[in-house]
């Protein structure tokens, strides 16, 4: 679009209402005080997704009597070391720097790293479990204690050692999708770890090897036509009630917010850094033609509103972060994006309930789903923390 055109369409949008910083400070503190509260009962506020209700069955009721509906499932709280959490600890990071009260936040992220000897998960290969690295090594950067760094080292020293190198094609047999980044949603989980890893230790070995994990994945995963990422192989031939492709929400959300976490850790000296920079500007363009009126994005980003008639917070989450992130840094240009950002935040506010808790966030899936306004997902949390952050940053907060 051309420059002219680009400002005509502009002013055509409706404006958003620019918060101030010490409103942004204070919802954002009450969601995260709201999770820490809650925290080891966290379980209790999650949805339970259900299954689509089949069509009926065009037969005639014979003896077979009715089946019984399932018990309720019962839920537990997520181990200390998941994915979940970490997506939550990243988000928690984030706020601790523009917090009023940072000791706090940082105190309860150093409970949670001591109380598991700052170990990784127990899988040695899959990404989710390489999560809660990003915080124990935000934190190593401010203390320097050798313990919240030596088990992410030596965890990727080992797959390093004995690295996999089969397909990421996702229902191959065999397959090494699991033990590569064969799923978007990887590419927040284990990529700011690697580089950050690198950045600590000045050792290039692992940024080399992220480097060349991301290409792969991207490779397959990311469609040059759409600008958006397939969650993994198996949705290639999956579309839209409106015939549309199904790419999902989060999963894209935790492609884009990987990048704002990993971008600042990548060496401004490094040839490859500019493939990271171009995938997150061209991810930031598509997800501004394709926010909703409401500030939003669908559950399945090319679904629409018809598709897609409830909120969602925590693909909304990622996305508001992200962008606001780009603005602050210099990198997407303020008077094109922040219309983005600000409608992203205002809509996100709309879920918090008064207690704090952050409502209409989708449950664990790889695929769009449902939400509810009263349940909330800590990585939701995580999504809106690290929104927060940015956006107090982008409306003058210090």
């Amino acid at each position: 679009m051309k420059p002219l055109a680009t400002f005509l369409f502009a002013l055509s949008l409706p404006l958003a209402a620019q918060p101030k910083p010490e409103e942004i400070r204070a919802i954002t503190e009450r969601v995260a005080d709201w999770q820490i509260r809650t925290f080891e009962e966290s379980h209790m506020f999650r949805a339970v997704p259900t299954a689509a209700p089949k069509p009926p069955e065009v037969k005639e009721e014979k003896a077979n009597p009715k089946p019984k509906p399932a018990p309720p499932r019962k839920l537990e709280k997520y181990h200390d070391l998941t994915w979940h959490m970490g997506a939550l600890y990243a988000g928690m990071d984030h706020w601790r720097h523009i917090s009023s009260n940072p000791e706090k936040y940082t105190d309860w992220l150093t409970m949670i790293g001591e109380r598991n000897n700052w170990s990784l998960h127990t899988r040695p290969y899959h990404a989710d479990d390489h999560t809660v690295g990003q915080f124990y090594l935000s934190l190593y950067q401010a203390t320097r204690n050798p313990k919240m760094l030596q088990p992410t080292k030596e965890r990727f020293d080992w797959i390093l050692a004995n690295r996999k190198t089969g397909t990421l094609e996702w229902t191959a047999k065999p397959t090494d999708a699991h033990n590569r980044w064969g799923w978007c949603d990887a590419l927040f989980m284990a990529p700011p770890v690697w580089a950050r890893l690198a950045k600590i230790t000045g050792d290039r070995k692992y940024l080399d090897f992220m480097d060349e994990e991301y290409h792969a994945t991207c490779d397959l995963l990311f469609d040059k036509q759409d600008k958006l990422f397939w969650r993994d192989s198996s949705f290639f031939p999956r579309r839209e009630a409106n015939g549309q492709k199904l790419y999902w929400a989060r999963g894209n959300g935790w492609v884009f917010g990987g990048l704002a976490l990993m971008i600042p850790d990548l060496p401004k000296d490094w040839a490859p850094r500019d493939f990271y920079l171009d995938l997150y500007k061209t991810m930031a363009g598509r997800l501004k033609e394709i926010q909703r009126p409401d500030g939003t994005w669908s559950m399945g980003l090319l679904g629409g509103v018809e598709g897609y008639p409830n909120i969602e917070t925590s693909g909304t989450g990622f996305f508001t972060f992200g962008i606001a992130w780009g603005i602050n840094q210099g990198l997407l240009d303020r008077a094109t994006y922040e219309p983005a950002a600000l409608k992203g935040w205002n809509a996100l506010t709309k879920s918090v309930q008064a207690d704090g808790l952050l409502g209409h966030v989708q449950p664990v899936g790889d695929a769009p789903g449902q939400s509810f306004p009263d349940k909330s997902e800590v990585y939701g949390v995580g999504a809106f923390l690290a929104a927060g952050s940015e956006i107090y940053k982008l409306v003058g907060g210090k």
